[in-house]
């Protein structure tokens, strides 16, 4: 049995982190819970996730001696699975919705075939948004990440403006998308998916993202013979390719624009 990691499990408590509190959704009482019944899920479970999620029952905080009691590990692995599910489906139902052209587009995600001027036609101009939205929702790496909604939106609205800032006919957002469609079937239809980490996925896609992010629409040797800004910066050393990561990791340092604000020390590194 896989244990997620949200739970601290004694013989007779469940242990629920702080950080879960002050961010949890509140069920609804008719339908979440019903469905627990429904499902023979024991009635101490149910009554622990409605005492503990919902707004009909309004008690005075326990104290340490007081936490929630379960007769069984299982009760408490019911309960915490619960949970979990609850987690990824409030931030899945924050992803905004895309339009129905846009959704018809992105049926062909998985196809070497994929139109990406026909999202970038449907979706008004934002295919690397549009794109990024439905890629880091299919591989669940917005749950996983406990990436904010708020961060992301952001994020990817300055990375196509990061595209235009030179109005680069090719080097620009729309080439960013097709590119990381490209990284999407390559991932999927190689299987080599099952064999890279989460993170490696998540690395791999926002890679992609970024690639020519300011592109200036020159080549390398154009800015190390014109002494360009970018060329002494970088000393003449992978002019273009340093400033696009370089320029991308900067946006990050805005915490309202870092999606990675939740990843540990290690796997940012």
């Amino acid at each position: 049995l896989k244990l997620t990691g949200l739970f601290n499990f004694r013989t007779d408590s469940v242990l629920i982190p702080t950080s879960y509190f002050s961010q949890r959704q509140c069920l609804d009482s008719e339908d979440d819970l019903q469905q627990l019944q429904s499902d023979g899920v024991p009635s101490e479970v149910t009554d622990w996730l409605a005492s503990t999620f919902t707004q009909r029952i309004r008690q005075p905080p326990r104290g340490v001696d007081e936490k929630p009691k379960f007769r069984s590990i299982v009760h408490a692995v019911q309960a915490g699975i619960f949970v979990e599910r609850m987690f990824k489906r409030a931030y899945t139902a924050a992803m905004p919705d895309q339009p129905a052209a846009v959704v018809n587009c992105l049926r062909d995600v998985d196809r070497w075939s994929f139109d990406v001027f026909a999202l970038n036609s449907t979706s008004s101009d934002h295919a690397l948004q549009a794109l990024f939205f439905e890629l880091i929702t299919r591989y669940e790496l917005n749950t996983r990440f406990k990436i904010p909604i708020s961060c992301l939106t952001k994020f990817l609205s300055t990375l196509e403006r990061g595209y235009c800032k030179h109005n680069n006919p090719y080097h620009n957002h729309i080439h960013a998308a097709d590119v990381t469609q490209t990284l999407h079937c390559l991932l999927l239809r190689s299987g080599l998916v099952h064999w890279l980490t989460e993170l490696e996925v998540l690395g791999s896609l926002f890679a992609a993202a970024i690639h020519d992010f300011e592109h200036t629409g020159t080549t390398n040797n154009f800015h190390i013979h014109t002494k360009s800004d970018l060329a002494l910066i970088y000393n003449d050393r992978s002019v273009q390719e340093s400033h696009h990561l370089s320029a991308a990791f900067r946006l990050l340092q805005d915490e309202q624009v870092n999606i990675f604000v939740h990843l540990t020390r290690e796997e940012w590194m």
